[in-house]
């Protein structure tokens, strides 16, 4: 199998039909049909005054020109391959649109019993998520969302609470022995111990807040709080198979991912995730072919790319593999 390779994926989407119809007020559409709050937008400066109320033609995606691109070729790849039933996993759901492309990519290709889960740390993330759901047609109540945070194992994390809908949070940096440290300096050094002790005791949180998106000119902060923590290897042992794992985890991957390899390899037949950082792609691309699964698209983040059919700016860089183990028979 040859990486990056977009030539056996060019009519990825021929048989589905996008999406043309009425939008009402305050909705956004994909070519899929889901319907998306602008107010999930908001942060990202989408108005939901100026938005849908109107007949809108989608078109399908074309020949990736950044990562959206990818993530509907997997909705779509796992949706036709699915026997059965079907299940897919969403790291760091944000707002849950991955699980619901999925889902919607399987009832218009291959319908069948989905059982969708979604994981956040974040309860605003989780209550959005429950609302995407609604707006699309999924009973919430029938899949498994959690709130808490993705870990290698189950300690509670320190986690950036804030900027809901931004999908910028991760536990890498602020639950690190030398984020611990710091805080713990900073409370000697102002002569806050016991501020600290109380809001650790009362809140479970540090009452320090930290920006998620520096640099920029979004205003994304967040304050560094404990939150539970489960892992890929909880998620997995109540299933015999997963179609898809999903993850945009802002660098947790490092830590989610390497201890559950195993239940990986058992268990799951696609994995698609953003990565965030040159070392942390070369280490996740690594894992996967070392434990025998096939990359099918690999590019490092942060980057413009030229292949055959297009140039692609890349944020969040890109992996999909596929697990060649289990391979679906008809």
């Amino acid at each position: 199998m040859t990486v990056n390779d977009f030539e056996p994926y060019l009519d990825t989407f021929k048989d589905v039909e996008p999406f043309s119809g009425y939008v009402e007020k305050g909705f956004l559409i994909d070519f899929l049909g889901q319907r998306t709050s602008a107010e999930f937008r908001k942060i990202w400066g989408v108005d939901p005054e100026t938005t849908g109320d109107g007949i809108i033609e989608t078109n399908s995606p074309d020949l990736p020109t950044g990562e959206d691109w990818f993530e509907y070729f997997n909705a779509v790849a796992a949706a036709r391959e699915a026997r059965g039933s079907y299940v897919m996993m969403t790291l760091g759901a944000c707002y849950g649109g991955q699980a619901v492309n999925a889902y919607l990519a399987l009832q218009a290709l291959n319908p069948m019993h989905a059982q969708l889960v979604a994981v956040d740390g974040m309860a605003e993330n989780i209550e959005m998520t429950r609302k995407h759901f609604r707006y699309n047609g999924i009973n919430p109540d029938d899949h498994w969302l959690i709130e808490a945070a993705m870990s290698g194992d189950n300690n509670p994390v320190l986690f950036p609470i804030g900027a809901p809908g931004s999908g910028a949070q991760n536990s890498v940096m602020t639950n690190s022995r030398a984020n611990r440290m710091g805080i713990l300096d900073l409370a000697q050094q102002s002569d806050s111990m016991e501020r600290l002790a109380k809001n650790l005791l009362l809140r479970n949180s540090t009452d320090l807040s930290i920006d998620l998106a520096p640099g920029t000119d979004y205003d994304f902060n967040a304050e560094i709080t404990f939150v539970s923590a489960v892992t890929l290897k909880d998620l997995l042992a109540p299933y015999a198979r997963v179609d898809y794992v999903e993850a945009d985890m802002q660098q947790s991957e490092t830590v989610v991912f390497p201890p559950a390899m195993d239940a990986l390899t058992q268990k799951v037949r696609r994995v698609h995730m953003g990565t965030h950082g040159e070392d942390v792609h070369n280490k996740m691309e690594k894992l996967f072919v070392d434990a025998g699964w096939d990359i099918l698209f690999s590019y490092k983040p942060n980057q413009t790319v030229e292949t055959p059919y297009c140039t692609m700016e890349l944020n969040d860089g890109i992996l999909t593999a596929v697990n060649p183990n289990l391979a679906y028979s008809d």
